[in-house]
């Protein structure tokens, strides 16, 4: 951005576009204060505003207030691309009501103004609002498009409005609307959590193309619904399909095999998520595979499964492993996991915590006294200096 401004200083003659390009550099550079100087500078050299300009300066991040009030002040309310933005922003503050008061302003209510809006509506929960919007888009003679349902699909979904979803599902149709990956996840996700599976099923078989996203969403919800066999059924489906499973998927099969009682499985699923898939395991998947092993009284399994995936400098497994040992009891595994983080030189206070309270389980006083030993002295090693700070006062 340096040298596009020296060239930009440089210029002698500097037109709306000029302007535009830089104002729009420093925002895509993250540098929003020199952005905004720079539309104050052009306003100073009577450069006329342009929509591009406005438009910029509203999705950078600029106080609503003050972008608000210029707008009104140059009469660019009424455009849609200039009210689409400061929508945007509204609801990213989430002001819905002052949105809606912009939308209401507009003279022209295009596709892109309406998605905002109703995306507004439907990331505040509030279904039925978006619902309403809809259903004016369309007198109007507006044509929905797919994002414009993804969204409020996704809220009908979290708050369990059955009969909005379905209406929704029903507009596409008359709409002639592509069942495309995001409105085809968009609906199976609805079904399944407003507990309708045969009507997520029906969505997937009717889908084109399927994406991993389409297969995860399968699979979580038959995996929500208690039925793990179908959940292994499906991933050998999308695995056959050509389509690679990511670290979101491999959670949702896990989950299924820990609550379906899957041990060998689920053992076999996290070996081919590393070794197969290259996949690094997170808290999430640890806790997955512990908690399955663990159900089965097979934490040493959990033990050896960590050992062998794990990199020696993975704390986080280690960690999930030794919390199981406590809900469990297993007091002598608990001892060989502590050793594993003492040789990582990876302190954490709520390890010797875990540890005292999985001794104490099996009343094992002298072992808890050892632990707080060992635990004031790595406290005492890994002591640090104290900050300090100082405020200057001038009288």
């Amino acid at each position: 951005m340096a040298d596009a401004r020296r060239v930009f200083d440089e210029m002698p003659e500097r037109d709306a576009v000029s302007w535009n390009t830089v104002i729009g550099g420093y925002v895509r550079a993250g540098e929003v204060t020199k952005a905004v100087d720079m539309f104050s500078e052009m306003m100073c050299c009577s450069v006329g505003v342009s929509v591009t300009a406005l438009v910029t300066m509203i999705r950078c991040g600029w106080q609503a207030e003050p972008v608000h009030g210029f707008c009104i002040k140059v009469g660019f309310c009424r455009d849609a691309k200039v009210a689409s933005a400061m929508v945007g922003m509204y609801v990213r503050e989430k002001s819905v009501e002052c949105g809606r008061k912009v939308f209401d302003e507009a003279t022209k209510r295009d596709l892109v103004l309406y998605n905002c809006m109703v995306d507004g509506y439907a990331e505040a929960g509030q279904v039925e609002e978006a619902m309403g919007l809809v259903d004016r888009m369309r007198l109007e003679g507006v044509r929905p498009s797919s994002g414009t349902l993804v969204g409020v699909l996704s809220a009908c979904g979290a708050s369990g409005a059955m009969a909005a979803g379905r209406r929704l599902h029903e507009i596409a149709l008359e709409a002639g609307l592509e069942l495309d990956t995001a409105l085809g996840t968009a609906l199976m996700d609805m079904y399944f959590k407003c507990g309708y599976p045969s009507e997520a099923v029906a969505v997937f078989d009717a889908m084109q193309e399927r994406d991993v996203k389409a297969w995860t969403v399968m699979i979580m919800g038959f995996g929500v619904n208690g039925q793990a066999g179908e959940v292994i059924s499906l991933f050998r489906s999308m695995e056959e399909d050509g389509v690679v499973p990511n670290e979101v998927t491999f959670l949702a099969v896990l989950n299924a095999c820990s609550h379906g009682g899957l041990v060998s499985e689920g053992k076999k699923f996290m070996e081919s998520m590393v070794l197969q898939y290259g996949i690094f395991p997170n808290t999430e998947h640890y806790g997955c595979i512990i908690d399955l092993l663990g159900r089965a009284g097979r934490l040493d399994e959990a033990y050896e499964l960590i050992a062998s995936l794990s990199s020696q400098s993975d704390a986080t497994a280690w960690r999930a492993l030794l919390a199981a040992c406590r809900v469990h009891g297993n007091a002598n595994l608990g001892r060989m996991v502590q050793a594993r983080l003492d040789n990582m030189d990876d302190y954490h206070p709520s390890d010797a915590i875990l540890l005292s309270n999985t001794y104490a389980l099996e009343s094992r006083w002298d072992e808890i006294a050892h632990v707080r030993d060992s635990e004031d002295q790595k406290i005492v090693k890994d002591k640090k200096e104290p900050g300090c700070s100082s405020i200057e006062v001038s009288w």
